[in-house]
């Protein structure tokens, strides 16, 4: 049995478990088929749960500054035989020596387009942190000989700088499970977005079709479930628009809130400028909700047009509002499109496809 060491920046807390109580299946799973051993950020130092030896940080300056020696400390003491970068920035950099200082093999993963986090928000010395990021990407891909990617079209971009690795695309680790086991859904008549309110996720285009389209279906309101700094642009912008009482800011939920929420809307909407593979959509169809998001990133992978939602070009507003009157005008296709959803869901976002597909990896 492979030893593997899984390095990334996310924060664990044990002490409050309900918040990584998600996870459970994941962990148990691979634990099964690999020594397991991750270094990450959160507390306590050392805790063994579910099958895996956890070693967290305090924070993310922490990591920033010892999580290469903690883990050196990890390659050397517990000899690990695999490394797995949780993406190809300061993990991937930081996985990326331990593999060449150790001779280990080394696994990048790719969650999402490292470039895309300059589209989210201005960054200071923004200049100097994309040379930064550009040096991090290029040294974690010359030492991998694997990339787990979760869409086609983040294994194109990749294989630019690792066109000899072996690449694997499966989606990343979804626990639907609060999802799939709801039965009591309806589509009472109202929109749903959900995410964190950033002019990349493009929610101002999605406020700008609706109001196209509200006096045609009067009865439909749009509700917006997330916060953020475009929170209150949004609300001037509907204001503007004479729709501030069509529309409802909910403000940041949990993930009980959000299925509450999401399970009696009459479709979700995604208008993003750059995705990877939202989860938010993952959850929808196993709601059996049709979707109707724009055809960026691997979206198009896991909606497709016409069958279990729409897709629409991205920032074109008109194409976004010809695609939310028709769906919004027939109830019959959106039922049959939210069927096909829940269909593709149960089939493609399975806990156990995942696990067989990582520990395929980890021992190819």
């Amino acid at each position: 049995m492979k030893k593997v060491l899984f390095i990334g920046p996310s924060f664990y807390n044990f002490k409050d478990e309900p918040s990584i109580g998600h996870l459970k299946d994941k962990y148990q799973g691979l634990s099964e088929g690999a020594e397991v051993f991750v270094l990450a950020t959160g507390s306590p130092f050392h805790i063994k749960k579910w099958g895996v030896n956890f070693y967290l940080l305090k924070c993310k300056l922490c990591f920033l500054f010892f999580g290469l020696f903690a883990g050196a400390w990890l390659c050397w003491r517990k000899k690990i035989d695999v490394i797995i970068a949780q993406s190809p920035l300061l993990e991937g950099f930081f996985a990326s020596i331990l593999a060449k200082m150790f001779k280990k093999e080394l696994i990048i993963e790719v969650h999402g387009d490292w470039e895309a986090i300059f589209i989210t928000k201005k960054r200071k010395l923004e200049r100097l942190q994309k040379i930064i990021v550009q040096f991090f990407v290029k040294e974690s891909f010359k030492e991998a000989s694997k990339v787990r990617v979760v869409a086609n079209y983040l294994s194109e971009k990749a294989k630019h700088l690792a066109p000899t690795a072996v690449y694997y695309n499966f989606p990343t680790y979804t626990n639907l499970s609060l999802f799939f086991n709801e039965k009591d859904t309806s589509f009472e008549k109202y929109i749903l977005f959900v995410g964190v309110l950033y002019k990349i996720k493009g929610v101002s285009y999605l406020v700008r079709a609706f109001s196209k389209i509200e006096k045609q279906f009067p009865d439909f309101k749009l509700k917006i479930v997330g916060d953020g700094p475009e929170k209150d642009n949004l609300k001037e912008q509907a204001k503007k628009l004479g729709i501030e009482n069509k529309i409802e800011f909910l403000g940041k939920l949990n993930l009980e809130e959000t299925k509450d929420v999401m399970k009696h809307c009459y479709l979700l909407c995604l208008p993003s400028v750059s995705e990877g593979l939202p989860r938010v959509i993952m959850e929808a169809m196993a709601l059996s909700k049709p979707v109707v998001a724009s055809n960026v990133g691997g979206i198009g992978e896991i909606v497709k047009n016409g069958e279990t939602g729409f897709l629409f070009e991205k920032e074109n507003m008109d194409d976004l509002t010809d695609k939310l009157k028709k769906i919004i005008a027939n109830d019959e296709l959106m039922k049959q499109m939210g069927e096909r959803a829940g269909e593709f869901a149960r089939k493609y976002f399975s806990i156990d496809e995942y696990i067989v597909e990582y520990l395929k990896m980890i021992n190819d």
